[in-house]
């Protein structure tokens, strides 16, 4: 894990294989305890970082062997941000956010954003040419629901 300006940070690069998710969980969990987050915050940015990771494998990367997923997690004080970095053509924000307003309830599928929403903060899109970045940031005393 690096340091500087006082911001702890590790960058994780894994390969586009949801066997990995696991690792992240493990880091996530273990770095937010060592920050002092309480158990309710650090299982509420585990399942959306999670979530983001699943997503960028599956939809960003379609579980190619020759793409990796970059996540990279920060802490500053009382602020957490993680960012995951796929190698895909990234989508429709907007879209997405109204498709998933009213998800099938008989469906397993279309509830991501809807969850990453409701475990952070704040939750951000960019694509650029080298794929999309999903950025979720956790305050140690947040309750989440992003961007409400």
């Amino acid at each position: 894990m690096g340091k500087s300006n006082n911001v702890e940070h590790m960058i994780l690069n894994i390969p586009s294989d949801l066997k990995y998710l696991g690792a992240v969980d493990a880091a996530i969990q273990d770095l937010a305890r060592e920050f002092s987050f309480s158990p309710d915050a650090i299982n509420d940015v585990s399942t959306a970082l999670v979530e983001a990771c699943s997503n960028a494998i599956e939809h960003g990367n379609h579980f190619s062997k020759d793409k990796r997923v970059v996540v990279t997690l920060k802490f500053n004080g009382s602020t957490f941000v993680a960012t995951v970095k796929d190698e895909g053509d990234g989508f429709n924000f907007a879209e997405a956010l109204r498709d998933e307003s009213s998800p099938d309830p008989m469906s397993e599928r279309g509830r991501g954003i809807l969850i990453m929403r409701a475990f952070t903060d704040s939750l951000d899109f960019k694509v650029d040419d080298k794929g999309l970045t999903v950025e979720l940031t956790k305050l140690r005393g947040g309750g989440g629901n992003a961007d409400e």
